[in-house]
């Protein structure tokens, strides 16, 4: 089996998630972890622990291709590409009628619009702050005493179309507390910060037509987040089939190209 293996590696702020494919380009094997305070740790877990499910060694590698904000960090990474990249190529290969790609991650949020080749149009990207990110709600489900998972079910069962009007983390947590002293609810109030960041992100979209896709950790863990993207956009979101890995799916898929494109050079190479 040596050679045979393709990764794809996304170290992002909140988790690090590992793709391999085969060679023809099935995946085989996936796992994410926390990314914590050492990247280099969640890499080498990500690796071992998506070999293990790939059922291969690390000898079968035969490209890697690393992406996120600890990218750099990934030892045996062969290329390393920016998520924008990673992102688009994933959430394209799972869905191609996508033509912009939201992904809600732990540090960020990001707009992607690709045209009908994959090719990248335009991006946008949130402020340098929480407001429409998963550590927003995160921080707000922490101070309410519950898990992010805690706080999408509760949302789910809001009939109450409130919205919370603060973006920032701080505002938001004081306007919640406010909210609930005056009896609101406490699923409208969490259906409120979900319809927040379906709120900020289409201020962020860019005025282009095409089917809308979502990735990120936020979007696969969290169907309130999903509803009310549909409500606020208008239309059907493509939610990709493995949307926290969609980044490390797409650099997977680049290590496959880059590896064929590699071997390519190497055939057509001049002798003598």
């Amino acid at each position: 089996m040596s050679g045979a293996l393709f990764i794809g590696v996304d170290v992002g702020s909140s988790a690090t998630k590992c793709v391999i494919l085969d060679q023809a380009g099935a995946l085989k094997g996936h796992h994410v972890v926390a990314s914590g305070f050492k990247y280099s740790d969640a890499v080498d877990t990500a690796i071992t622990q998506s070999l293990l499910d790939a059922k291969g060694r690390k000898e079968d590698i035969a490209y890697c291709v690393s992406t996120g904000y600890g990218r750099k960090h990934v030892s045996c990474s062969d290329r390393v590409v920016t998520e924008i990249s990673t992102h688009a190529r994933g959430a394209r290969a799972w869905n191609p009628a996508v033509r912009t790609i939201i992904d809600i991650g732990g540090q960020d949020t990001k707009i992607i619009c690709i045209d009908d080749h994959g090719q990248l149009l335009d991006y946008r990207m949130n402020a340098k702050c929480a407001a429409g990110t998963g550590t927003f709600l995160e921080s707000i489900a922490v101070k309410l005493g519950m898990t992010l998972a805690a706080l999408d079910k509760l949302a789910m069962q809001s009939t109450d179309p409130t919205v919370v009007n603060s973006y920032c983390t701080v505002f938001a947590g004081t306007e919640v507390i406010e909210r609930i002293k005056a009896g609101q609810a406490p699923e409208d109030i969490a259906m409120g910060l979900f319809r927040s960041i379906a709120t900020r992100i289409k201020e962020m979209i860019p005025g282009r037509s095409g089917a809308f896709g979502a990735t990120g950790g936020v979007v696969q863990h969290c169907q309130a987040m999903i509803l009310t993207l549909e409500e606020t956009l208008g239309g059907e979101i493509l939610k990709a089939p493995m949307p926290q890995h969609a980044g490390a799916y797409g650099a997977a898929l680049l290590a496959l190209e880059s590896h064929a494109k590699k071997g390519s050079e190497v055939d057509h190479a001049p002798t003598g």
